[in-house]
């Protein structure tokens, strides 16, 4: 199903140069209010809303986690033709739902993400290729009093960064490798109004500063794989490739789904056997190699 929005050649090319472009109104509010009513009517989304400390100063974010889309709103917004093209056109080639997040940074308790690359965790899981990206949704105004993204402009063209411990965290870069990289890269500030969208590459090093705000920012996080960059490891089966029947765009606007947080599996993110546990925590992982 062809989307009414594609990208065009001009974010082609952003994207490509600097690792990450954005998309303003990429949904508009009519699409957005649903999400936004059921997590104000209910904010523990069904309980499966999870605070999770991420990143070496205990950063604390809620977490919702999903690997599988039905056809209520979320996993809708998950197969949306124009998010989906949208990734194959930038990957180079069909792409399926690898797993995605919505991440709320609580006003006043978020503490800042450290300087990492979402492909780190992803070559971890076995995919041999960074062929993977992430398109986000500001769900709420995304600027840098609320803990809005920082991307670091053209840091994707490094390749992978090996991750190192702490007594906190496994998304860390060496302390030198990261001073030489602010020094290299351009720090930009990604600020977005609910609806704005960004597609970033895996690769490109990012974080997120601490929320002082008096709202909740709220970003949706949806990410995707090329179909030939499968995990090749073991105990993957979360993250192999799934059919996707691609949503038309107008299918939000419209209210072709059927309730909002209603037929999507949710991750129970206290629960370290759950599928989708790993995506989150990665305590247990073995070193990079």
């Amino acid at each position: 199903m062809a989307t009414e929005h594609p990208l065009t050649p001009d974010q082609i090319v952003a994207y490509h140069r600097d690792g990450y472009v954005v998309v303003p109104g990429m949904m508009d509010a009519d699409e957005l209010a649903p999400a936004l009513q059921e997590i104000a009517e209910d904010p523990s989304i069904r309980g499966r809303l999870a605070t999770i400390h991420d990143g070496s100063e205990k950063t604390q974010h809620d977490y919702l986690g999903w690997v599988r889309h039905g056809d209520d709103w979320l996993g809708t917004a998950t197969r949306l033709a124009r998010v989906v093209e949208g990734a194959a056109t930038l990957i180079g080639e069909p792409v399926y739902h690898f797993h995605s997040k919505i991440v709320q940074k609580p006003a006043g308790r978020s503490g800042r993400v450290v300087w990492h690359q979402d492909y780190g965790g992803w070559y971890q899981d076995g995919c041999l290729m960074p062929h993977m990206l992430t398109c986000l949704i500001a769900l709420t105004p995304a600027t840098q009093t609320s803990g809005c993204l920082h991307m670091l402009k053209g840091s994707h063209k490094m390749g992978r960064v090996d991750r190192i411990r702490d007594g906190d965290a496994y998304s860390n870069i060496n302390p030198v490798r990261e001073s030489g990289m602010l020094e290299r890269f351009e720090d930009v500030a990604v600020e977005l109004q609910p609806g704005d969208g960004v597609f970033f590459h895996g690769n490109v090093v990012h974080s997120s500063g601490d929320n002082s705000a008096d709202y909740n920012r709220i970003l949706m996080e949806m990410s995707y794989n090329g179909v030939s960059n499968a995990p090749v490891f073991d105990n993957q089966e979360h993250h192999a490739v799934k059919p996707m029947a691609i949503a038309a765009d107008n299918s939000l606007r419209n209210g072709d789904f059927e309730g909002v947080f209603a037929s999507t599996p949710l991750c129970d993110l206290n629960d370290p056997q759950d599928e989708g546990y790993t995506i989150f925590v990665r305590d247990s992982f073995p070193d990079l190699s």
